[in-house]
């Protein structure tokens, strides 16, 4: 099969799923923040949305025959780094992880390196996780990251990516890095803080 009827056997049937794609992302959004507090979470925001069309149609031309796994995205924003391990244990609960797409954006920093961190993977619907009445195995792609984390994220990919600018100068990714070690020590204080007066 040519690259031309594939993309569009992958449109009729992203077409034919778009309806339940919606549905789940409006589910996310409205029972994940139920879970969150049942948890013991209780600052936070939560995302999520639909892969565009051209976006879809994009990939599938890069690559035929992989399949595209962030059909649906789902993104939990805590106040708190602290709250991400309970997060991320929380939407194991809800969904069945692919192990192998698991990556800790952290931990690909050196010791000595401050930038983007985010917790990701893809995990599919259960049947009896999110919305028990959807079908097991539809694909979901998470990001669990704190707000601070989220803040410079975004605003880093709008600066360095958007093709009007010009690549940053070594200054401007200098800049970048102080900001983010400044966000990353401000994650810790707000930690702390929330630790030492809880106990008292």
């Amino acid at each position: 099969m040519d690259i031309e009827a594939q993309v569009k056997d992958a449109l009729r049937e992203y077409d034919r799923n778009l309806v339940e794609y919606r549905r789940l992302r409006e589910t996310c959004e409205t029972e994940i923040p139920s879970h969150l507090r049942q948890w013991g979470v209780l600052d936070f925001r939560v995302e999520a949305r639909v892969k565009k069309r051209g976006s879809f149609e994009q990939k599938v031309r890069r690559d035929p025959d992989r399949p595209v796994l962030d059909m649906v995205g789902l993104r939990i924003m805590t106040f708190f780094r602290s709250d991400i391990p309970q997060v991320e244990k929380m939407t194991r609960r809800l969904f069945d992880v692919k192990e192998d797409s698991y990556i800790d954006k952290g931990d690909l920093l050196s010791d000595a390196s401050f930038g983007y961190r985010s917790v990701q993977f893809v995990a599919h619907t259960r049947g009896d996780g999110v919305g028990g009445d959807f079908e097991a195995g539809i694909p979901v792609e998470v990001q669990i990251r704190t707000m601070l984390e989220h803040v410079w994220a975004e605003v880093e990919h709008d600066f360095r990516y958007k093709p009007q600018h010009e690549a940053p100068s070594a200054d401007i990714n200098r800049r970048f890095a102080l900001t983010a070690a400044l966000l990353e020590q401000a994650d810790l204080n707000l930690d702390d803080i929330r630790e030492e007066l809880e106990g008292r």
